[in-house]
């Protein structure tokens, strides 16, 4: 119902007409296929590789790290809990075919591709996906936010809460020059 909520039924429940973000609209607006809006999407990792998302994903060919030096080509992001270019979810890297990882479905409701067949579509369809991978503590999670600026995105999705304040995180989220979102409950 959040894209589109025509008062179809869906799991025996009625929806409301109306009463969605009106997707169908903006995409008849924004319909043309601007690929330069770059979401960067902090978590615990994205499968790339999945259908919805691996022609949606961030071209990291020449990739800055979060002090600003050349890292050479990047696996779309980075992974600041193992340190290294591959943004994937571990659960992906030992052959876990379980449910999607949380970062995966963050992604795919960002941006999933728009009419290919396969799983759903993102609220914004002609994104594209920095992965960077975190275990969520303040020094990677600020490590995170830089890459994200220093690779040219505009925008971060942090999917993360916590219970205390932290000074150095505040500046780092203070400073990135974009938009930085959070989930209504972190």
């Amino acid at each position: 119902w959040g894209l589109d909520n025509t008062g179809q039924i869906v799991n025996d429940t009625i929806g409301y007409a109306g009463k969605d973000i009106s997707a169908v609209e903006a995409w008849d607006v924004f319909s043309r296929n601007d690929n330069s809006v770059v979401v960067a999407v902090l978590d615990t990792g994205v499968e790339y590789n999945h259908t919805d998302l691996v022609n949606q994903m961030w071209d990291g060919t020449s990739c800055l790290s979060d002090t600003g030096n050349a890292l050479g080509g990047c696996i779309h992001g980075y992974d600041f809990q193992d340190n290294d270019k591959d943004p994937s979810p571990i659960s992906i890297q030992l052959g876990d075919i379980g449910s999607p990882p949380h970062g995966t479905h963050i992604a795919g409701t960002i941006a999933a591709r728009k009419n290919n067949g396969a799983g759903v579509i993102g609220v914004a369809p002609s994104a594209k996906i920095m992965a960077l991978k975190s275990s969520l503590t303040s020094s990677e999670i600020i490590r995170a936010i830089n890459f994200a600026k220093n690779n040219g995105s505009k925008i971060i999705n942090a999917s993360f809460g916590g219970k205390s304040y932290d000074s150095a995180l505040y500046t780092a989220i203070n400073n990135f020059p974009g938009l930085f979102i959070t989930s209504a409950g972190n």
